[in-house]
């Protein structure tokens, strides 16, 4: 079967919802609230896009891909990758994502559970499935991408053709790593991956300068097409900060504010706010600080529908410290520009 990178949406009323993270409990009242049957149908004809990032950190990833399988096997459902996604089907094994690799297992649990974790006879079938997904839903009247629509990365995604997309995504690692090979900066990447990545995930203690690691992360987010469309693009940081499971020294860039075509992109990935006073992803660049019913960018075509449920995992860990945080699971009703939110407030857009 040959891989397509992007796919053409039906004309009919669409929700698109937000990165669930696993949080299945609140995606279901979710779908009550938009008037979705347990399996995914609705009543008047409408249908869900996924932006990505189904799985990780929260208590049952299974769930949450059991489901959308079943509604996108339907007919009642579509799904773009999103960076975490391909995580998995790559087998590289990222923060959050001990409920499908053993090798995090124990190391994720003291932030995440208790959750459910994928039974062995059950990863293949997720990662065929997920495999099949495109990076793009589009039609006349909207776009649907996990990170960022680059129009220039799809000349060497339309020359893979033929490929399938973990071949695809392995053969480009390849040559990225063939064309910084000789940077004058590429063995200190070698040896900073070697010597102080274990410890790039301790939150509570900044490792030594990894300024190579830096510059791998930034030319791999612009010269990796599928990194790119499913990660953004991302600049040097004037400092190092912890985000992601991670000391960073990298940071995103808003990609939307250079975008001028007509057509309107809906995104996730960037943990935006429903209170941008308190963006869990504020410890780097709060690409945000606005209110949840604002569109971005040049011509204000751009929305950003992810709100950060998956920081959902703070509040049971440290409720306390997160009582009353206000992350939230939403979906962008399209054409008519509401907002759902899992609580059910409603945010009819100007």
């Amino acid at each position: 079967m040959t891989y397509h990178y992007r796919r053409t949406l039906p004309d009919v009323p669409l929700d698109i919802v937000g990165d669930v993270h696993g949080e299945f409990a609140v995606f279901q009242t979710l779908l009550e609230h938009l008037g979705y049957r347990d399996d995914g149908f609705h009543p008047d004809g409408r249908k869900l896009v996924f932006v990505g990032d189904l799985c990780d950190r929260g208590p049952d990833s299974p769930a949450v891909l059991a489901w959308a399988e079943r509604a996108v096997e339907a007919g009642y459902a579509f799904a773009v990758l999103g960076n975490h996604e391909l995580n998995l089907l790559v087998c590289d094994a990222k923060d959050g994502s001990g409920w499908f690799f053993d090798r995090r297992a124990d190391q994720d649990a003291a932030n995440y559970a208790p959750w459910q974790r994928a039974k062995p006879h059950e990863k293949s079938g997720m990662k065929a499935w997920l495999e099949k997904q495109p990076l793009i839903w589009e039609r006349d009247d909207i776009r649907v991408v996990h990170a960022a629509w680059l129009p220039d990365t799809f000349a060497k995604l339309d020359a893979a053709a033929g490929e399938g997309l973990v071949e695809q995504y392995r053969r480009f690692d390849e040559e990225l790593k063939t064309a910084l090979q000789n940077e004058h900066w590429y063995a200190g990447y070698l040896y900073e991956q070697e010597h102080y990545a274990a410890c790039a995930e301790n939150a509570a203690q900044m490792p030594p300068p990894m300024p190579a690691t830096a510059r791998y992360d930034f030319a791999r987010s612009r010269m990796h097409p599928i990194r790119a469309l499913t990660s953004g693009v991302e600049q040097l940081s004037a400092k190092a900060f912890y985000a992601g499971g991670r000391w960073r020294g990298t940071e995103r860039c808003p990609w939307w504010e250079d975008y001028r075509e007509e057509i309107p992109v809906v995104i996730g990935h960037y943990w935006r706010a429903w209170r941008p006073s308190e963006n869990p992803a504020a410890a780097g660049r709060n690409l945000f600080p606005v209110k949840p019913d604002a569109w971005h960018g040049a011509k204000r075509n751009v929305f950003c529908v992810d709100f950060s449920i998956g920081a959902s995992w703070r509040v049971r860990k440290y409720p306390q410290k997160y009582a009353g945080a206000a992350f939230r699971l939403a979906a962008l009703r399209w054409p008519e520009k509401i907002l759902v939110a899992d609580n059910g407030e409603t945010l009819v857009m100007k």
